[in-house]
């Protein structure tokens, strides 16, 4: 046998272990289309609060289409949240859980709810821990009891919100902090 042919068949039977022992890669990104990210958030009459470039897609990379300027009306239309999965780390038992079980999360979805997958499906589940707390967003807020585990590092999930204006100027934003009136109870 040729020393070539052999070394071939060396690599058929390394390269697929030393792939197996590699830890599995995150998730796809994933966007929630028509989401409106937090509790009371809804699409109405906003008041533009910063003057703010709109782009035909939600991608910063798509053509400008023009700007809305402070203290004009627009009307929310529908908004994107672009998720990158995190990892959440179980620390000690909850539930089914066990130290070392982890979920990919993401993102909030309110009142301590977040859109994980578990189990290769996406579901609901409340996490103990808050996305804006001081801790950068990574550590629970309750005392030790509550915490059960901590994400690995902070969830960056931006939300992209379609507007049109009432020159009929339309287009997209990931700057939602731009605009007012979106907190149906604020």
């Amino acid at each position: 046998m040729k020393k070539s042919t052999v070394a071939g068949l060396c690599l058929a039977f390394i390269v697929p272990t030393a792939l197996a022992d590699r830890p599995p890669s995150p998730p796809a990104p994933y966007v929630l289309k028509g989401a409106c990210p937090f509790e009371c958030c809804t699409y109405r009459t906003w008041s533009v609060q910063t003057n703010t470039t709109l782009y035909s897609e939600p991608d910063r990379r798509s053509k400008p289409v023009g700007v809305v300027k402070a203290h004009e009306a627009v009307q929310g239309i529908t908004g994107e949240v672009h998720s990158t999965p995190v990892k959440f780390i179980v620390k000690k038992p909850h539930d089914s859980y066990k130290p070392g079980d982890f979920l990919w999360v993401y993102s909030y979805q309110g009142e301590g709810s977040f859109l994980v997958l578990k189990n290769g499906e996406l579901a609901s589940e409340e996490l103990p821990f808050s996305p804006y707390d001081e801790k950068s967003g990574t550590q629970c807020q309750e005392n030790d009891e509550y915490c059960w585990g901590v994400l690995e590092k902070k969830m960056s999930n931006p939300w992209w919100v379609k507007v049109k204006s009432t020159n009929g100027l339309e287009g997209w934003s990931d700057e939602p902090e731009h605009f007012g009136n979106k907190d149906a109870c604020g």
